[in-house]
């Protein structure tokens, strides 16, 4: 019998997806995967998801080119790109492995261990390596992702959402928008700004894989949900390796800062 930490991914879903289709979608490659988890871990997750008080509230943090904040409730996995640099450190908004219910440690783990994802995943990004981390978001009522594209840091990412039909109804918003032709030489442009929008669906086990692009603008319009109703969805986010300079490199540094002294 299999346990629950073996049958998150549905390996036939990773099997059948076709890559090509992917590669070439426009404006980027993207793709509005269904049941990328097994009903069983789908529900599990969602019944488990981490509590709200793990997060911390973001609020008019400042982005870049004056785009609009994307205020939320934020929770990282092990350590936060936000703290230090956006707001001060806090006892909340950063989880430890050990600190998540049961089924998220094993839904991780997985995640972490499973070879055909990962393959998957290099073939569709076009890399041989790269770095992960996780973060779980929580919108609630007014809440946006102005339109954007991600940092460069990013190679691609892959968003869980964790709403069903009988948590969320569609008039409420929350959609991923994939945004292209472009009508305004502006960086921090309204969707009304672009002269397509593709809406991705978020309900009932379904995901959002995106490879990062330099026409990979995307963004989220405000919800419109009841106050105590949210939008909850979990990152996968695939980042470029940290380059380190050699030992040879290091010297070179060393001395070349040795001589300009």
């Amino acid at each position: 019998m299999k346990t629950l930490s073996q049958t998150f991914i549905d390996r036939a879903r990773l099997e059948s997806f076709d890559r090509q289709a992917f590669l070439d979608r426009k404006p980027y490659p993207w793709q509005n995967v269904e049941d990328f988890l097994t009903p069983e871990g789908f529900a599990a997750l969602d019944r488990d998801f981490p509590s709200l008080e793990l997060f911390e509230k973001h609020s008019d943090i400042e982005r870049a080119y004056g785009q609009r904040p994307h205020n939320r409730y934020y929770l990282a996995y092990e350590s936060s790109i936000y703290h230090g640099k956006y707001i001060e450190k806090s006892d909340k908004g950063i989880v430890r492995h050990n600190e998540l219910p049961l089924v998220w440690q094993q839904f991780i783990t997985d995640l972490e261990t499973n070879e055909d994802y990962h393959t998957l995943i290099k073939s569709l990004f076009g890399v041989s390596q790269y770095t992960v981390r996780y973060a779980w978001h929580v919108g609630f009522n007014g809440c946006e992702v102005s339109p954007h594209m991600d940092s460069p840091d990013k190679i691609g990412t892959h968003i869980l959402y964790f709403n069903t039909s009988e948590t969320w109804k569609p008039e409420w918003g929350g959609a991923t928008l994939v945004l292209s032709d472009k009508r305004t030489e502006s960086l921090n442009p309204d969707v009304s700004d672009f002269g397509k929008v593709e809406a991705s669906s978020i309900l009932d086990n379904r995901s959002f894989l995106f490879k990062n692009d330099p026409n990979g603008w995307h963004g989220v319009e405000p919800l419109n949900c009841p106050e105590g109703v949210y939008r909850r969805l979990f990152n996968i986010i695939f980042e470029f390796p940290e380059v380190k300079p050699s030992p040879s490199a290091k010297l070179r540094s060393l001395v070349k800062k040795i001589v300009h002294r």
